[in-house]
């Protein structure tokens, strides 16, 4: 495995490390064109990798091709990696700051970082979440969004995919035949569907179905989801130390660069919406726009040996201490871990 030294101000798993930062605001280029999939870069480069594959792939049966069906469980995770970083960030800025009061079962789950699975972070969404719920915050709208129930695609990807389940799958679990579902349920029927797919291909082996998945339903319902809130569109990200807005399917370069410190290598911060900054003047921590919090060490912006490229990452897990990221491009996937120390 091709590793990389991770920045040196994380210090896991004893605790999550909160930076205090005092970046200045940085904001999107002036002029900056319109992009077809302004999400987030991990989420945009999925959505747009999960289309073509499954435009590639229709045939007959639209959308339901073997490539199609990786690509759109592989944006399926992209959204719960960057929902739970937002979520853990913005809980730990509200623990930090002493507008709310720590989460014991949240705190737990974060210090039990050996292997990082779905589930977790699925249980980092929602704990998260819930803990800010009380401020509306930090990030307005974000709890109440997620736990909405609402028709549609959304509601549709989770009846085709449950009925898919029960069907082919003999699923039994704790959720249930919905007529709405919120973005939660969705996810979390996801990440059932995977459980209980492994568990009877391990069991009877492959070929047992006799119906393809309904990934078409499930693409098209977490591009609603996607599009049934502003905060993916409106919040952005940035990589301050390789200044790069993460935004759309390709970073770009706000100009004129601003020169942020040393330890945030790989640091990703999010940004609340607003207008774009005057580069007529340094901004400061004054100016109107300033960061939320930062993403790391759930989400890092860093080189992956392999691709030779920088990718967005999510933490995948810890070995003393010492943490370790996969790439979240569909055309990397790449582990990166500490290198060894000559």
């Amino acid at each position: 495995m091709n590793t990389r030294t991770p920045r040196p101000s994380l210090h896991l798993p004893t605790t999550l490390q909160l930076p205090v930062f005092g970046y200045a605001t940085i904001s999107i280029m002036e002029g900056k064109q319109p992009q077809p999939y302004l999400y987030p870069l991990p989420v945009a480069r999925a959505l747009h990798a999960a289309e073509q594959a499954c435009a590639q792939g229709a045939g007959a049966s639209m959308g339901e091709s073997d490539a199609c069906h990786v690509a759109v469980l592989f944006l399926a995770d992209s959204i719960v990696d960057y929902l739970s970083a937002v979520a853990v960030a913005a809980y730990m800025q509200s623990v930090y700051t002493e507008r709310i009061q720590p989460d014991p079962v949240l705190n737990r789950s974060l210090r039990n970082l050996r292997r990082v699975l779905p589930g977790q972070r699925l249980g980092w969404i929602s704990r998260g979440l819930d803990a800010t719920s009380v401020l509306d915050g930090p990030v307005p709208g974000l709890h109440e969004w997620y736990n909405r129930r609402q028709g549609g695609d959304v509601a549709r990807a989770y009846q085709s995919l449950y009925r898919f389940m029960v069907e082919q799958l003999a699923y039994r679990g704790d959720y249930g035949p919905q007529d709405t579902a919120s973005p939660r349920l969705l996810l979390e029927l996801v990440d059932q569907y995977l459980i209980k797919r492994s568990r009877v291909s391990a069991s009877s082996g492959a070929g047992t179905q006799t119906q393809a998945p309904p990934t078409g339903a499930l693409l098209a319902g977490l591009r609603s989801l996607l599009d049934s809130t502003p905060f993916f569109s409106e919040y952005q990200i940035y990589a301050p130390h390789q200044r790069r807005l993460l935004m759309g399917l390709e970073p770009t370069v706000p100009v004129p660069p601003i020169v942020s410190p040393a330890d945030a290598e790989a640091s990703i911060l999010l940004y609340p919406p607003g207008e774009a900054s005057d580069f007529t003047t340094r901004p400061d921590l004054q100016s109107e726009r300033v960061p939320l919090f930062p993403l790391d060490p759930l989400l890092v912006y860093m080189h992956c040996p392999q691709c030779d490229h920088l990718q967005v990452a999510a933490l995948q897990g810890v070995a003393q201490g010492v943490p370790s990221y996969i790439g979240l491009d569909p055309q990397c996937g790449h582990s990166f871990g500490p290198v060894q120390q000559v």
